[in-house]
């Protein structure tokens, strides 16, 4: 993926074989200083969350690329220092994350999309606002992932998540809470 300066994406990837990528606690607070030292300088993040067996982040993208390291390659970078770190501490071998990670660019709506179109017999209504819509939902899909894998009841109950930092239950840690605002407005209903 070649990310650009200044569009939103959704970058997601998980355990190789489903298995699980975060064993302890530790393993989550490591991983959040990879991200503060492989994505930040490259992205501000917008949502996280932090799953067993996989991870999802929202990105604005600052600098594609920073003193000739490309933010594909500070992914990658993240993810093979993470790997080795898991295999070190569990005494295993070999990749921990499926082969490639997605990113999917969810600032920039398709080129042509109708006001309404029939599905299935449905009329369907295109968002007025896709620019903004589909961040909107990006970031809700994020947040309420633990709440539909069956975790916990409510996004704020998940402790990996930057839905504590939009809820205020902790201060900022990861997350561009301002730029993060603009696409989730209102956090605590």
């Amino acid at each position: 993926m070649e990310f650009e300066k200044d569009q939103i994406y959704h970058v997601f990837n998980r355990g190789n074989n489903k298995e699980k990528i975060f064993y302890n606690e530790g393993n989550y607070v490591f991983f959040k200083e990879k991200l503060r030292k492989y994505i930040i300088p490259h992205a501000d993040i917008l949502a996280w969350c932090l799953m067993p067996n996989h991870f999802h982040l929202m990105l604005e993208v600052i600098q594609p690329v920073l003193n000739g390291l490309s933010l594909n390659q500070s992914i990658g970078r993240l993810l093979s220092s993470y790997t080795r770190a898991i295999n070190k501490q569990k005494n295993r071998t070999g990749s921990l994350f499926q082969q490639h990670t997605k990113a999917i660019c969810i600032s920039k709506p398709p080129k042509l999309i109708p006001a309404w179109y029939q599905q299935a017999g449905i009329t369907v209504i295109t968002p007025t606002n896709i620019a903004k819509e589909y961040p909107f939902a990006c970031m809700k899909y994020i947040h309420d992932n633990p709440v539909v894998d069956g975790y916990v009841r409510k996004p704020e109950d998940w402790r990996y998540s930057s839905f504590r930092e939009y809820y205020g239950a902790v201060d900022h840690d990861l997350t561009n809470i301002e730029k993060g605002m603009y696409y989730y407005i209102e956090v605590k209903s």
